[in-house]
């Protein structure tokens, strides 16, 4: 009795075991990263009393991340798949024109005080969908000159004619909210508004593994 017990148990563990092409489906069910396309861009723009000023990214580090490892950029289904955006930006690759004010600026992010200041970092996840796909609602985290703060932002995402993924969003935040006391020159002959706007354009066309992008976007 205990033998024929001991048979029954191992038939059902065998016939409730996924099958091999079940357990090849769940080995493929993890993310996969899309990498950012080298003219992907992002900037930050503001004001002061004197005229307006924009910064842009030379170097920008962004993935984006979809739930199916099936997917691609040129998945038509892709944009619905799409779970994480993550954005790293040197803050001295920050530029803005001029090198009187790219120093002004350095000075004012701390590039040079701490390790957590030597970078912009964002990382975003999905919480909500329009009726159209491709007008999303992320939430997550910036860092900027050391402060990290939850933010919510609106992303449009497209798909242009040749495949590629177009991811576009713009968050407003207040630099005293990062620590950053607005620039002045001149002994406060100009003065820079508090509130500036952090921009990104980013193309997506190259698919990635996600263990090859891990390291950068830990």
């Amino acid at each position: 009795m205990k033998h024929i017990a001991f048979t029954s148990l191992a038939l059902i563990a065998v016939a409730s075991a996924p099958a091999p092409a079940q357990l090849s489906a769940m080995s493929d069910a993890v993310p996969v990263r899309l990498a950012v396309r080298s003219d992907s861009k992002l900037w930050l723009e503001g004001s002061s009393n004197v005229r307006d000023w924009r910064c842009n990214a030379t170097t920008l580090d962004a993935s984006v991340d979809l739930d199916d490892a099936g997917a691609h950029a040129s998945d038509p289904t892709a944009i619905a798949h799409l779970r994480h955006v993550q954005v790293r930006v040197p803050t001295r690759g920050l530029t803005c024109g001029r090198s009187q004010m790219d120093n002004i600026m350095y000075r004012a992010l701390h590039a040079d005080d701490e390790p957590d200041c030597r970078d912009i970092l964002g990382r975003f996840d999905v919480v909500s969908r329009s009726g159209r796909d491709h007008e999303l609602v992320m939430q997550g985290t910036l860092r900027v000159a050391g402060q990290e703060h939850s933010v919510r932002l609106p992303i449009e995402v497209e798909r242009l004619h040749d495949g590629t993924l177009r991811a576009r969003g713009a968050l407003p935040i207040l630099m005293t909210d990062y620590g950053i006391t607005p620039p002045t020159v001149f002994f406060g002959v100009l003065r820079t508004e508090n509130r500036i706007i952090v921009k990104f354009d980013l193309l997506i066309d190259q698919p990635a593994t996600l263990a090859s992008s891990a390291a950068g976007g830990q």
